[in-house]
Parts: structure tokens; sequence; C-alpha cells
């Protein structure tokens, strides 16, 4: 598919700098009113770019993004120790429904623009696609959210305060957005925009989620699990059949300074030195301690044999960089830079939590390495989560006796991704078990309640994204927020180095980020696989038609 620079996900932001007349002398916003507004397509397009600010990518300026920042999961150890929610707050950006309220707007105007039917069809899609990414967001935080199909007048108070509905009849509402945009949004519109592709992509994501949610969280007895996992394998493979393609690089989608053209990708955050910039690989190069992969994440990293390390007779054990490096998934060799820095070893005034510097987003050639200057584009809908999404749909569904699972489904996904790993193929054996060249084997350090297809997908998922901020809702929506326990050891060790009579290491020689004292992290269950919805809210309605989330 050709693409050209476009710049959707900035253009509010240059409209909010009044020095840059170039883009304010067509006139703003804030010069039409509703009734001369919805006149043309051109003028619907408008109305959409503030929809892209949704995806956050590497952040803007200083701003934190999705990637790498997204620190709190079992695969990174912050500088600062980090815990659940332990209060409700009086309010949170979070519970917000403006851009909802922004689509049906865009929803109830388009038929009385002068458009076909075509194009009418295909920005209710768009705005459908934005209300379903809303609602996602919404839910993934709060569950249960009040759905609200139609704008409002300030006046319609019992539609503004209504009660939160539950979330079934939300998440049914979203598949019908997604349908919906997945049938009518054009299969190309200009380039770098939401097209059918990139809703598909969005489809299989959030079908995803919602399936293993409702599958996996037993006592909420939620129906359903089954279709949203069969939408999100249709999703997944219409997608997978279209025009996209794996870099041969696996770096490439995170470290190039423009992704136009990109086989991979579908739709990214494009930054241009002098507009939008990010500050992501800033923080990598600058003095400011970095938020390392612990132990548990180093360690879930396959070696070249296809084996765990527990398995391989390849793997040299983690004494040195060198030794966890060598004969390993060629993901971690591009993951983790090739030297340690920690407290008493600094490299270029440089340390990390654990001693492992994250490496795949570097970029030698970037115009400026400072904070906030970093301009690399950043990847929002790309083909390798597709195929994962693709493959755990179908092994769930599997599992659940829904589908005939077989070796084409790993072929035509998570073993594309091997293939770019240098590893050898996953093989299946029926009933749930898996094989590399032939060898049945199940991993030593699986968790027991998992089937070894599942396990392993999920690993692949787990090193193919790494730092890519999909790691704590996937522990979540499996319902294995334990993982992140404090009494699971390697989620809070780094890699193993001598004493210097600086760094903090334990008895077996692992850095570890936090004192004994610090280190103390459990998991709630059910309390934490939810936040608390904002007291302030709460309060806001009358006759406490607000309710608070369980155990909160």
């Amino acid at each position: 598919m050709k693409k050209r620079i476009y710049l959707p996900v900035i253009l509010a932001f240059l409209l909010a700098n009044a020095g840059c007349k170039k883009y304010v002398e067509k006139g703003l916003l804030d010069q039409f009113d509703d009734n001369t507004f919805w006149r043309s397509e051109d003028n619907i397009r408008l109305y959409t770019w503030p929809f892209y600010e949704a995806f956050a990518g590497y952040g803007n300026g200083n701003g934190f993004g999705d990637f790498y920042f997204s620190s709190f999961s079992d695969d990174q150890a912050s500088p600062s120790f980090q815990k659940f929610t332990q209060n409700v707050p009086a309010s949170a950006a979070s519970w917000s429904f403006t851009d909802v309220r922004k689509a049906n707007i865009m929803l109830e105007r388009i038929d009385a623009v002068p458009i076909s039917d075509e194009a009418k069809n295909h920005w209710k899609g768009v705005a459908r696609f934005f209300r379903a990414l809303t609602y996602f967001a919404r839910v993934k935080d709060y569950g249960d959210v009040p759905w609200l199909g139609r704008s409002m007048d300030i006046s319609d108070t019992s539609y503004i305060y209504k009660s939160r509905d539950p979330r079934t009849v939300v998440m049914d509402s979203v598949l019908a957005d997604l349908d919906f945009a997945t049938t009518n949004i054009r299969v190309s519109d200009q380039a770098n925009t939401i097209n059918r592709y990139v809703a598909l992509a969005l489809k299989s994501r959030i079908c995803l989620y919602e399936g293993t949610w409702r599958k996996y969280h037993t006592a909420l007895q939620l129906p359903g699990a089954a279709k949203f996992l069969l939408a999100a394998k249709e999703a997944s493979e219409q997608l997978m059949a279209g025009p996209y393609a794996l870099n041969a690089d696996y770096k490439t989608t995170y470290n190039s300074i423009d992704l136009a053209g990109n086989t991979e990708v579908m739709l990214y955050k494009k930054y241009l030195p002098g507009y939008l910039t990010h500050s992501l690989i800033g923080y990598l190069t600058s003095s400011t301690p970095m938020s390392g992969p612990n132990k548990s994440a180093i360690d879930a990293y396959l070696c070249s044999d296809g084996l765990p390390i527990g398995l391989s007779p390849l793997y040299k054990g983690d004494d040195n960089l060198a030794n966890t490096r060598t004969n390993r998934d060629y993901r971690l060799q591009e993951t983790i830079d090739t030297v340690l820095c920690y407290i008493g070893n600094l490299v270029s005034g440089r340390t990390s939590s654990t001693g492992y510097r994250p490496a795949k987003f570097l970029q030698p050639a970037v115009a400026n390495a400072l904070a906030p200057y970093n301009d690399t584009d950043a990847p929002i809908f790309w083909l390798a989560e597709v195929l994962l999404n693709y493959a755990e749909a179908s092994a769930e569904l599997n599992d659940m006796g829904q589908y005939a699972f077989a070796q084409g489904d790993l072929d035509k996904s998570i073993n594309l991704l091997r293939v770019r790993a240098k590893l050898p193929p996953l093989q299946y054996q029926g009933a749930q078990q898996v094989a590399v060249n032939g060898a049945v084997y199940v991993d030593p350090k699986k968790d027991a309640a998992v089937p070894s297809l599942i396990w392993e997908i999920r690993r692949e998922r787990r090193t193919e994204l790494m730092f890519d901020g999909f790691r704590f809702q996937d522990l979540m929506r499996w319902a294995k927020g334990s993982y992140m326990n404090t009494t699971n050891p390697d989620i809070s060790r780094g890699a193993k180095v001598p004493d210097n009579g600086a760094v903090i290491r334990d008895a077996d020689g692992y850095i570890t980020p936090y004192t004994p004292a610090t280190n103390n992290r459990t998991f709630a269950d059910p309390k934490n696989y939810l936040q608390p919805v904002p007291s302030g809210q709460i309060s806001l309605y009358p006759g406490g038609n607000l309710a608070q989330n369980p155990e909160w």
C-alpha cells in the first residue's frame, strides 16, 4: 500500500499555536457554528483530526507515551517502586466521555451533509471507530460505564447522570460499532488515516481483550467469550490477507525516522522536528535512571533452538551479559543493549534499574537525541500484533472446544514472527501440546493452569511486544494479576553483576532495584482488576446513581 506523509495527529497541535500562520490563515474551528460547519466532506475530515490525539505513541514533548513508559507490569522495574492504586481519587482524566460526545455529534450531523451515501457511511464508520476506541479504554479501567449512544443537551440531566450500564451491554455496543466500521470505512482514504485495515486491527485488539476477559474472569459469569474471540480471529484473518508484510528487521517498526511506506505498519504517529517531537530516546540516552527489563522478562526469551532456557542445552546461563545474550531469540539481541549500566558501573552517565538498557527504540540517525526533540515515528497498529491476536484467539477457541486448531494456524501467525527472530517453528501436537523439531516439551516454568499451546503463544506475545505497553492489560484480561506480586522474586531482580560496593544485590548476585522494606506488593483480587470510580464523579450523581467498583 502506497503511503505519503500526513500529519493528522499533530494538526490540532499546530492549530493551537498562533505563530504557525501557515496553518491558521485558513480559519479556525471557532469561526464556524453548528449550522454552517456541516457543509462538506472536507469539514467532516477537519472535525475528525482531534480524535487522533487519543493515540499517545511515543508521547508529546516531555510527556510519556504507550511504549517503554508503561513500565508497571511484570516485565520492567521502575527506578521507583510502583504499587497498585491505593486510594479512591477525587478525579481522574481517564473518566472522560468527551470523545464519545464528539463522535455522537458527528453521527447525528453527517446525514445533512451534501455528500454521497458511500462517503456518509465512511465517516459514520470513522465516528464509530473512535467511539469504540474510547469505550474500550473506559471499560478496561472501570468495567461497567454509562453507554451514551447519542449526544445530549445540558438540560438532559436524566441522560447526563444515567447510571453505569453492564459491561456486556457496553462491549456488545462496541462490537456493533466495530462491525459497522469494518464494513463501511474505505479500504483506502488519505494516507496514514483511519482505513478499513486499521478498523480491522482495532477490532482484532478489542475483541481479543474482551473475549479473554469474559473467559478468565469466571466469577463474573459473563456470556459471549466465544463470540468475541471468533470476531477477533476473523478480523485478524481478514487483515492478514491484506497488503501488509513483516519487516525484515524487528527493530524497523520501532526506530524508523519515517514509517511512511513501511510494509508492516497500518497507522503510525508522525513526528517532525520543529512541529511535534518526543522524549523516548532522550530518556534512554540521558542520565535519568531507566526502567530496565527484569530477570523474568529476560528469561522469557527462548534459546535459538526454540526451547525455553530451562530445557535448552544451548543456554549459557546469566553470569554475565555475553552469556545471557548467547544462543537466544534474536529479539533479545535487538531489545537490550550490549553493555550493562547500573549504579557503580555507569556507561556514558547512564544507569538502568536492572542493569539492562532498553535498546530497540534507539536510532543513531535521529535529528536530536536529547529530550524532548526526538523524531522517530511511533507505530499505532502493525501486523505483528495482529498475527499474535490471531494465534491467541484461535488457541483460546480451541481450548473452549469451539475451533479445530491446526499447524496452519501457527504457520501463518507466530511462526512468521519466529522466522524473523531466527527461531525454529512451533509445532502443534494436538490437545494443546507443542513441540520443536518434533520433540514435545513443557516449559518447567509454565503456569500449571495454562495449557502449553496458550502458554507459548503468550510467550511470543510477551517477547515480540516487549516495552510496547500491552503487558499490564494482558495480565488483567487473563486474570493473572498475581504475576505482579513481589513474592515472584524474578520480577524484582535484574542482571547478575559483581559486587562493586554501590549496587544493591541479592544473595545470588542479581541487582535488586528496591530495598526489602520497599519491595512489597500484593495483588488484591478482584479489587485491582478495575480502577476506582473517582469520588468526585460519584458525588455529582443524584441519589447515589453512580456505583463504585467492588471492594473500593
